[in-house]
């Protein structure tokens, strides 16, 4: 089973360690502690019903109840179609971004990151009674091609859904990460670049009511700076194969 920064390839460890998040914060635990998503470590990870958490003392409790509908699959639909018409309107230039922070401060400024918005998401299902956890995604034939997006639980079973790109994949059921990657037909009709994603997958439980976490506000690193300005057309640029 593997697990942390590595998991997709040496070069996107090197790109994940070299996240803009800060470097004690909350977002860098949940990349030390993802899981690959594979045949080994399947069972794991979906072997047991994931547990409701208590959230009615999380800040952004109150302001999760407006999506709440009659059943999970159209709470989930009202909460994703919400974060990603906020992702969608957010103009905001790179080198003028913040990154990370308490979810409350991520919705407060707005955002098109796709992991403050997967880590937003997870907690807003979670206050509404939904278990969700973060999921993250590569294109392990290309360079810097990664995503996050979220995994909620609902009607017995995991259902993968994208609060940037607006996506939940449900037909007669919730799909799960692991059946997309198995069954790229899922897939067809997505963008090229987006169906690529779906080539590796690791999965990551968040405690959003763990004292521990720290919420630290960043700006973009040099790292960043130069991967935005720079066009790499999908090839590692700063030598992370050999580092």
């Amino acid at each position: 089973m593997k697990k942390g920064y590595d998991v997709f390839s040496k070069a996107y460890g090197v790109m994940l360690r070299n996240d803009l998040h800060a470097k004690d914060s909350i977002d860098h635990k949940l990349m030390q502690e993802m899981i690959l998503l594979d045949e080994s470590s399947y069972n794991l990870l979906y072997q047991q019903p994931p547990t409701i958490e208590n959230m009615e003392n999380h800040e952004v409790f109150s302001y999760a109840q407006q999506f709440k509908s009659s059943s999970d699959h159209q709470t989930i639909k009202n909460v994703i179609k919400h974060l990603c018409s906020i992702a969608s309107g957010y103009n905001t230039p790179f080198e003028d971004m913040l990154f990370g922070g308490t979810e409350k401060e991520i919705l407060d400024r707005g955002t098109d990151w796709c992991s403050d918005m997967a880590r937003v998401c997870t907690v807003l299902l979670k206050c509404l009674g939904i278990p969700a956890r973060i999921v993250q995604l590569a294109n392990t034939d290309k360079a810097y091609n990664g995503h996050a997006a979220v995994e909620a639980y609902y009607e017995g079973k995991y259902g993968f859904c994208d609060p940037v790109y607006g996506n939940c994949f449900h037909k007669d059921k919730p799909i799960d990460v692991y059946e997309i990657i198995k069954d790229k037909s899922i897939l067809n009709g997505m963008p090229k670049d987006y169906a690529g994603l779906f080539s590796a997958a690791a999965l990551c439980d968040y405690d959003p009511n763990d004292p521990n976490n720290k919420y630290i506000i960043s700006r973009p690193n040099d790292y960043y700076l130069t991967l935005i300005g720079t066009s790499h057309n999908d090839k590692w640029i700063m030598n992370e194969e050999k580092q």
